[in-house]
């Protein structure tokens, strides 16, 4: 039982994560400020402010060297909402720095799209995280 406690912890984690790098992106917002924003109007909810905090704040501080990765993988800002770049943001974050195997990482990211994007997105964020997957070259500069 407490195994799926976790487990829905990490989902709901996530999903608010998923919103926080929407947030820092669309407001061009400094992420302690949502952090803060996010602990205050989310006390009562099970979630792991430590893992959504340790990945807002990496996601900001390599953001920089994703938007390379997402060039290389031949996307452009213009040509991909920001809420899929939010997710493929969280996802390459989480392949490289986090502790999730890559399948999950891009399963959870399908679903994460799925939920707060448009119907057809999965296929797309789907596309761009196995063309990452399967080419080393994309991580250029880490």
């Amino acid at each position: 039982m407490k195994n799926l406690a976790n487990f829905k912890i990490d989902l709901k984690t996530r999903e608010y994560l998923i919103q926080a790098i929407y947030q820092m992106f669309f407001n061009k917002q400094d992420p302690l400020e949502i952090i803060e924003q996010f602990k205050k109007e989310h006390q009562d909810q099970k979630v792991n402010f430590d893992k959504f905090s340790d990945s807002l704040l990496s996601i900001n501080e390599y953001s920089e060297e994703f938007k390379k990765i997402l060039i290389y993988l031949d996307i452009q800002d213009k040509d991909i909402s920001l809420l899929d770049k939010s997710i493929i943001y969280f996802a390459i974050n989480e392949i490289k720095f986090g502790n999730l195997d890559q399948l999950v990482v891009i399963d959870e990211s399908l679903r994460l799209s799925k939920k707060f994007s448009n119907p057809d997105s999965y296929k797309f964020i789907n596309a761009c995280l196995d063309k990452y997957i399967k080419n080393p070259k994309s991580d250029i500069d880490f």
